[in-house]
């Protein structure tokens, strides 16, 4: 191992200013008069090395938020990984896992999640390399992005679908788990405006068990190409009943904290692909274990985020095409926040985000930036 170690970890609450309105199925995400809540993390190695990573808690889609969050890193987890070597990935891990302790996957891993991406930052730093060439993966250099559909009608829903065409997005994600003629219309809505389109609906665990098979049957009548977290995270009998009777892929996003809790769901036969989402699995180096675990067992690999800012946005990239994901990313963070902490954001166009190239994550975070959105806990 190097002799560069881990000196100081800093956790930064932010308010990013939204763009409309983002709901799924358990409420609002973000919206313009409340704008959306990051913690960037910002790691420094003993030769002034800085690493960034970002965390993205979201009350209404996990159990942590952002107060809960910095409490964690500045608490916990950031004195626990002090004076640790930069390269000891399963060793940062270790650290923070006995400082907060797992439960049915990582302890808090949204939180853990920035120090581990701010790490690998710091370390591809280091020694020169960009994020995909630490991994050791490179199946894609591009990675095409999906156009969120999270709209409280279907008006609202159709001039959503509107702009994102106009935008130059070509595939659709929908918000579904509401009612299911609401969830039908909006699927069909989508394949008449753009019938090529991959169209991806996510329930966000909102559908209730007793009704999901004749819901998910439904929505794949009305042209949905797969099914997202369709119900709870802890219904392990109901997603072996859908895998069973629905045709379409049943694929598995807030269950999974960890290849612990992926490893039960295969073992179950309960799921036909994984959403890779760095910050939900605890960071980059949990994610690569879900991914490869994932492979081996003939999963299907989509990927998706939490509405992340450009550094969990830059992480989520290089995740996806180092593991070479074919259908298009649900990354909407370009899509809702109206700023960024980025001093030049991912070369995106139209809905082709090309993987940065240079060290690290390969991205320059503005300082001026992060302290125009601070905010005080």
């Amino acid at each position: 191992m190097s002799g560069t170690r881990i000196a100081r970890v800093e956790v930064l609450p932010l308010v990013l200013p939204f763009r409309g309105e983002f709901r799924i199925s358990r409420g609002v995400i973000g919206a313009t008069d409340r704008g959306r809540t990051v913690a960037l993390v910002k790691v420094t190695a003993d030769d002034g090395t800085v690493g960034w990573g970002e965390s993205s808690p979201i009350p209404v889609w996990s159990p942590e938020t952002l107060h809960s969050v910095v409490g964690a890193i500045r608490d916990h987890l950031g004195p626990a990984v002090i004076g640790r070597p930069v390269d000891d990935l399963d060793g940062l891990h270790r650290a923070m896992h006995e400082a907060i302790a797992p439960g049915f996957g990582a302890g808090m891993p949204i939180a853990k999640a920035g120090i581990d991406i701010a790490v690998h930052d710091l370390l591809g730093k280091i020694r020169g390399l960009p994020l995909w060439a630490l991994l050791g993966y490179r199946r894609a250099t591009t990675v095409t992005l999906s156009w969120t559909v999270g709209a409280p009608d279907l008006d609202s829903a159709r001039r959503s679908i509107e702009e994102g065409r106009q935008r130059g997005y070509r595939h659709f994600n929908v918000k579904v788990g509401h009612d299911v003629h609401h969830d039908v219309a909006l699927c069909e809505m989508v394949r008449k405006v753009a019938p090529d389109s991959v169209l991806w609906g996510d329930a966000n665990g909102g559908i209730p068990p007793h009704r999901a098979a004749a819901h998910a049957r439904a929505l794949e009548a009305a042209g949905l190409d797969l099914l997202e977290q369709p119900v709870r995270a802890d219904a392990i009998g109901t997603w072996r009943e859908l895998r069973q009777r629905v045709e379409i892929p049943i694929v598995v996003d807030e269950t999974v904290t960890g290849p612990g809790p992926l490893m039960e769901l295969i073992r179950a036969d309960a799921v036909s692909g994984v959403a890779l989402k760095v910050t939900r699995t605890g960071g980059i180096f949990p994610s690569r274990q879900c991914a490869e675990i994932a492979m081996a067992a003939g999963l299907l690999l989509v990927s998706s985020g939490l509405t992340d800012a450009g550094v969990a946005l830059a992480a989520n990239v290089h995740l996806a095409a180092a593991f070479g994901v074919e259908l298009p990313c649900a990354l909407n963070g370009p899509q809702f926040l109206a700023d960024d902490v980025l001093a030049l954001p991912l070369a995106i166009e139209g809905d082709v985000v090309t993987v940065p190239d240079g060290p690290g994550l390969g991205i320059v975070v503005d300082e001026e930036k992060v302290r125009h959105y601070a905010v005080s806990l």
